[in-house]
């Protein structure tokens, strides 16, 4: 043979491979096309459509090892083909694209390679091309499937072919030993191998039908960020949509996890072909439809609306406050209200020092009524207003500051303890009380997000609960959001 006729056979010997790599390459089969160009270029020695391939093969993961792995291919390249215009510009998009943070070396050689570019072949369409990327606008070209869509088409498509998940897993194992030469191939196998274990029959009906999986998630996270409000939950619980990721993530790492057995799997020189007639072949990975883009705007759109409107409901629930006026019947359980005693001008002034520079308006009402020529005395203070960040930590901090104001007139505190609000709500705790003159007396707090106030009466000797019933009797008859009663 003569030497131009074995340069001519090597030449085409490249470009066989070439050939099959950039198709590998289109088809997703990212792993197998950088196989076939580092193979080509072990035995054939330097080619710049190799190494373009090999490069491209590596960015096409978009991930920051194989961006480095990438850029080296394009140096050697480079190396050897200084003035390949694609070599030139696939290194420069490369360059423009990187962050400027975490690769600022190879972000400051994109201009360089893009005045090179133009140097060269100016208005070439690698030089206009540069031009569209470093002006920041989408360059327009067909972009190969990511390594997951097409694993994830493959399974699909495989699985609807075969029907039974462990049929469908020995099939394509049969034929990618078949064909040891096809990542693609050993992608699938791997991935239907996992999928078809015992237990995982909602990851393969996830992969089987993606579009409803996603409008199922979207669903169910609506349905908890809006039960929240409306059931009147605990706003942590809308955390709880987090479990509709877990499958996915789930069925994400069985993928990958398929991905890499794939990639690493030994290389087999020569394999006798196993027919597989129910086999599917695996075309082209289309792009995504009108359809699904569609489906994840509307998944999308309905979650983050889902989610506005929850925490628009939730606070609106949390900054209402039960609007009441107030207005103190003549009587209350046998007691008659006291006009002007010096006890309520006292309280007045405590209360209104208390409550100044707030715009809580303030009440304070005395009733009394004799026995045994004895004068029982009744105290109800408070205030109404926007308290709706009370809580039952809050009105303790409220009882407490009560406490101390009443032990420094002489009252020495005893138990403390909890009632039942009663039908206006909130929370009610009392204290109990021993004067100097052995009389002992309960103040039974409220606290709600409209109001707040006390009671404070003698003991009746009747027990804890007469003397919540006597709080709660009087609360309600001070307070109003209707018409005021005249007595109780």
């Amino acid at each position: 043979m003569h030497q131009g006729e074995s340069v001519q056979a090597e030449d085409q010997d490249v470009r066989s491979a070439y050939d099959s790599a950039h198709a590998q390459l289109l088809a997703g089969q990212f792993a197998q096309a950088r196989r076939t160009a580092t193979e080509a270029l072990t035995a054939d020695g330097p080619g710049a459509r190799l190494y373009l391939v090999l490069g491209q093969a590596h960015a096409a993961e978009d991930d920051d090892d194989h961006d480095d792995r990438a850029e080296a291919a394009y140096q050697e390249g480079l190396k050897a083909f200084p003035d390949d215009l694609d070599l030139l510009a696939a290194y420069a998009e490369l360059c423009l694209r990187s962050d400027y943070m975490d690769r600022p070396a190879r972000h400051r050689r994109g201009p360089e390679l893009d005045a090179r570019l133009r140097e060269l072949a100016p208005g070439s369409p690698q030089a206009l091309r540069m031009e569209q990327i470093s002006a920041g606008k989408a360059v327009k070209g067909p972009r190969p499937p990511s390594p997951l869509r097409t694993q994830t088409h493959d399974a699909r498509l495989v699985l609807a072919a075969v029907g039974d998940p462990v049929s469908a897993a020995a099939q394509a194992r049969a034929h990618a030993q078949s064909r040891p030469d096809d990542n693609r191939l050993a992608t699938v196998a791997e991935t239907l191998t996992a999928l078809a274990r015992p237990g995982r029959a909602p990851l393969r009906w996830m992969v089987r039908f993606p579009q409803h999986t996603l409008l199922i998630r979207a669903a169910l996270c609506v349905v908890v960020l809006l039960a929240v409000p409306a059931l009147h939950w605990n706003s942590w619980v809308r955390m709880a949509v987090v479990v509709t990721v877990v499958p996915t993530a789930l069925l994400q790492a069985l993928l990958r996890r398929a991905r890499h057995r794939a990639g690493t799997r030994p290389s087999v020189a020569h394999a006798e072909p196993v027919g597989v007639p129910d086999f599917p072949v695996l075309p082209p990975v289309p792009a995504a439809s009108s359809r699904e883009t569609a489906v994840a705007v509307l998944a999308l759109a309905t979650v983050t609306a889902a989610l506005v409107g929850s925490g628009i409901w939730g606070y609106e629930q949390y900054a209402a406050y039960p609007r009441y006026t107030f207005a103190a019947p003549d009587r209350v359980q046998g007691y008659e209200r006291l006009e002007d005693t010096s006890l309520q001008q006292f309280l007045e002034g405590v209360v209104s020092e208390d409550m100044g520079g707030s715009d809580a308006t303030t009440f304070t009402y005395v009733y009394g009524k004799k026995e045994n020529e004895h004068l029982s005395v009744i105290t109800v203070f408070g205030t109404v207003g926007d308290f709706h960040e009370m809580t039952p930590d809050a009105l303790g901090s409220i009882q407490d500051g009560l406490r101390s104001g009443l032990t420094t007139t002489g009252l020495a505190a005893g138990k403390v303890w909890s009632a039942d609000p009663g039908r206006l709500g909130g929370s009610l705790r009392c204290l109990s009380y021993d004067a100097i003159d052995n009389q002992r007396l309960t103040a039974c707090t409220w606290g709600d997000k409209g109001s707040f106030g006390t009671v404070v009466s003698p003991d009746s000797g009747a027990g804890h609960e007469a003397a919540a019933d006597l709080t709660r009797a009087v609360r309600e008859a001070v307070l109003h959001q209707g018409t005021p009663a005249d007595s109780v």
